[in-house]
């Protein structure tokens, strides 16, 4: 009877420790998680026009492999940023200038690849109680994917301080087409812009 208990016990164990891994693994379609941090102290009330950086709207930085190419990276993310940006500034409330300006945007895109593990008994208490012999944590899963991140600057001058700071970072699927991609984009810009302090 008591060995009966002790491997029903031991089952239902095994049952609760499959459905909190499974849920504590990050899940395909994971949503972009939008970060957004400023200066407290920093008035945005007066803040009416916008440009981009002189050095340029923004830059690609890739980490993922030794084939990467931050060029051909960019020439296919910056046609989907820098139109979006200039259309969610400017339902923001913000007109764009030509020259001088009260903020100047600047981007990045970084690529880079990150990891979930899981090791065995992770899930289990410090002193286990259900009868299971101590055994020598491993690894039991391991998944390595690349990681978008879009970085959105806003300053009020070129080379001065960061007065505003947007990161919208998500999960690359390698097997989504393009025109996916591009709606991932413009709405990471949105969710982003959408933060910014205004009146």
């Amino acid at each position: 009877m008591g060995t009966h208990r002790s491997l029903l016990a031991r089952v239902g164990l095994l049952g609760v420790l499959a459905v909190v891994m499974a849920t504590a693994a990050p899940p395909l379609d994971a949503k972009t998680d939008i970060k957004v941090t400023y200066d407290k102290q920093q008035s945005f009330k007066a803040f009416r026009t916008w440009t981009w950086h002189p050095e340029g709207p923004g830059d690609v930085k890739l980490a993922v492999s030794s084939e990467d190419d931050p060029k051909r990276v960019a020439a296919r993310v910056d046609p989907v940023i820098v139109p979006s940006v200039e259309r969610e500034m400017t339902a923001r409330g913000f007109a764009r200038a030509l020259e001088r300006s009260d903020l100047y945007v600047h981007y990045y895109v970084l690529a880079t690849v990150n990891f979930s593990a899981q090791q065995a008994g992770q899930f289990l208490p410090p002193v286990p109680e259900w009868g299971i012999p101590p055994f020598t944590p491993h690894t039991t899963a391991l998944e390595i994917y690349p990681t978008g991140t879009l970085i959105i600057d806003v300053m009020t001058a070129p080379g001065r301080e960061i007065v505003w700071r947007g990161a919208a970072e998500r999960r690359i699927d390698l097997e989504r087409p393009d025109s996916e991609r591009r709606q991932v984009l413009e709405r990471a810009v949105h969710d982003l812009i959408a933060k910014l302090p205004r009146k």
